[in-house]
């Protein structure tokens, strides 16, 4: 079979990647592919999030959904943006042309689009397309969730932020990663917030410094008994987080 345009583009996505860093951009075991313009679906989406409590069963709505949205927000826009920073060409992260790879417990690891994007400027392309996904997905999970919009836009911006810091560490230009984020969201517009980096310095005897994303978002995974809040988590001290993310980046 001859493959399609998208297909060819992921390829060359993924070739310029080391091999240890395909694991966010192709689907491993067997899942099913599930169009993202689901999400506009009440009963889908309240079937997905009650999944969520196979995981954390001691939480209520609000976090459930959050959490769902914290790893299905990192999922659906990674081909999109693995795509644009590598080969400065797009995968389309438009609803109608994004299928999530979903297991029957309701995670979603990897996604993959069926379309290239096309036109004269492709960040701008992207940002178009990426603020039709986010305007059909973010209001259906906050009803789902009864919770409000403005924290899961801020999820979507430390999403964006954390996937083109991943593809920009893989290929070694996290400079030009962590300004590509800025633009897009800068085009994205309101009320996606600014994403934040931060360079942490290495503890001695190693050197130089690690870039993270300084998150404006918070999953609530630490409302859940037994759980702790994330090293960059927002609700955290700047001394705890600081001390947090420079022991995260001795293992850099």
């Amino acid at each position: 079979m001859e493959s399609t345009a998208a297909e060819e583009l992921l390829a060359a996505t993924v070739v310029a990647l080391p091999s240890d860093e395909h694991g966010y951009l192709l689907p491993a075991g067997e899942q099913l592919s599930v169009p993202f313009v689901k999400v506009a679906d009440p009963g889908w989406l309240d079937t997905q999030v009650g999944l969520q409590a196979q995981r954390w069963p001691t939480v209520d709505r609000r976090v459930l959904a959050t959490l769902w949205w914290y790893s299905v927000s990192q999922v659906f826009l990674t081909p999109a943006l693995a795509a644009l920073l590598v080969t400065g060409r797009a995968l389309s992260p438009k609803p109608s042309d994004v299928h999530l790879h979903w297991l029957s417990d309701g995670r979603v690891f990897t996604a993959r689009s069926t379309a290239v994007l096309e036109g004269p400027d492709p960040v701008a392309s992207v940002a178009a397309a990426l603020r039709a996904s986010l305007k059909m997905a973010i209001p259906a999970v906050a009803r789902t969730g009864d919770t409000r919009e403005l924290p899961l836009w801020a999820i979507a911006t430390d999403s964006l932020a954390n996937r083109l810091l991943w593809v920009g560490r893989a290929c070694d230009e996290v400079d030009r990663a962590t300004l590509l984020a800025a633009r897009v969201v800068d085009l994205i517009g309101s009320p996606m917030p600014a994403p934040r980096f931060v360079d942490i310095d290495r503890r001695p005897p190693r050197t130089g410094q690690v870039r993270f994303v300084r998150r404006a978002s918070c999953c609530l995974v630490y409302l859940e008994p037994g759980e702790a809040k994330c090293a960059s988590c927002p609700r955290l001290t700047p001394a705890n987080r600081t001390a947090l993310l420079r022991t995260a980046a001795d293992f850099r």
